[in-house]
């Protein structure tokens, strides 16, 4: 239904927006999709210039929909259409967009009618997005979880607006998967896929690692060119030389904060006996460069997987946010949201994300009593070695029995 709404909306002269979250899995979701809907565009209109004009991809920095971004849109929306006579643009979420953090952003959009789909794979809560959501698709409304990444879910709606694109996107859903460690059933069938097409798993971290590094300097650029030629869906022969080129980067940089932050790192024990890690990323890090906070944290916990081999948290802080990763523990981390909001009032606590990544946000003068908080809940979260990465990173100093 949703390629079918976005095939009528093209049909219709209506612009479409794609919005993502500017990580990897939201570039292999939201690039396969614009050049979908570009091809659908160039094939429907007789206007050579009309995919120019009918289709936006944007990516958004915020694990949800900003109303900085909407305000954004909207203005350029509305400009549009009094200069050009356009019509208000379909918003096509993608790896964001539903939860209660994205209906602020949403009741802007439906001030002025701007119907809006979602593609996402996050924890959702359907009951607040559902009155400014025409099609909502999210594998926890099937019976599924994180572990079908928006990523896959995009590549196969793509190649049912345009299906001869099919050949070109055969490793997209790889990348997507193996950049948010997902343990999904289709992972294997996806690797043999990207497989037949060239790619080992080696070839497709690398384009991951590639992504992510770029998405980090392009900050709220689209990065159209260098993504496709990243992502290798574009005719140009620069795909390997350019991943091999940010990739390595990309390593180089995880490692020399690895260097400054693993000295720092604090050790505890949780009440349900799993081992969880601290660090200050605003004190002991490298700040206002790659790697950002999230994959930092990221990196910190792989190697404490590696080393350890057994259920772990890691929580990397600033002054105003955490970010959580684990292994082998079921956190659910929007309830922990609501439940830190019900226990301190005027902490300001909002975030979310998986059962084993995710990000909160707070005033500053909670931390202590929020961070506190947050380990004791987490002592009380049930372990489940099936959740996880399924293959912790080894990056250069975070080698297996290193000594800190």
């Amino acid at each position: 239904s949703v390629a079918e709404r976005i095939r009528r909306a093209v049909l219709a002269n209506r612009p479409i927006v794609i919005r993502h979250h500017a990580d990897t899995d939201g570039m292999c979701a939201g690039v396969p999709l614009e050049r979908a809907v570009e091809r659908f565009i160039e094939r429907t209109h007789w206007d050579p210039d009309a995919a120019r004009h009918l289709k936006k991809r944007l990516p958004s920095k915020a694990p949800y929909y900003e109303v900085e971004d909407v305000t954004r849109d909207l203005e350029k929306a509305l400009e549009n259409r009094s200069r050009h006579g356009q019509r208000l643009p379909l918003l096509v979420m993608v790896d964001n967009g539903s939860t209660a953090e994205d209906v602020p952003a949403y009741k802007h959009l439906d001030t002025y009618d701007v119907p809006v789909v979602v593609i996402d794979h996050h924890s959702p809560d359907p009951d607040a997005v559902a009155p400014y959501v025409e099609e909502h698709v999210n594998p926890y409304l099937e019976g599924y979880d994180y572990r079908v990444t928006s990523g896959m879910l995009s590549v196969e709606l793509a190649c049912m607006i345009e299906p001869a694109l099919t050949d070109d996107l055969q490793h997209v859903p790889a990348v997507a998967g193996l950049a948010d460690r997902s343990a999904a059933d289709a992972m294997s069938d996806y690797l043999g896929l990207a497989e037949g097409a060239g790619y080992g798993e080696e070839d497709l971290q690398a384009v991951g690692d590639a992504l992510d590094y770029a998405a980090h300097w392009l900050r709220y650029g689209a990065g159209r060119g260098v993504i496709d030629d990243l992502l290798g869906i574009s005719d140009s022969s620069r795909h390997e030389e350019l991943v091999d080129l940010f990739a390595s980067r990309a390593r180089r940089d995880i490692e020399r904060q690895l260097d400054a932050t693993l000295p720092h790192v604090q050790s505890g024990e949780l009440g349900n006996g799993v081992t969880y890690h601290t660090i200050d990323v605003e004190r002991h890090a490298h700040r206002f460069t790659y790697p950002a906070p999230g994959t930092t944290t990221g990196a910190i916990h792989d190697h404490k997987v590696v080393q350890t081999d057994e259920p772990t948290i890691t929580i990397g802080y600033g002054p105003d946010f955490a970010v959580l990763r684990s292994d082998g523990v079921r956190l659910d981390i929007p309830a922990m949201v609501d439940d830190l909001n019900e226990a301190f009032s005027g902490a300001g606590v909002s975030g979310g994300g998986h059962l084993v990544v995710g990000s909160i946000r707070f005033v500053k003068g909670m931390r202590e009593e929020i961070l506190d908080a947050l380990i004791d809940e987490m002592g009380d979260a049930e372990i489940d070695e099936s959740l996880g990465a399924t293959a912790p990173r080894t990056y250069g100093s975070a080698a297996p029995g290193d000594t800190e």
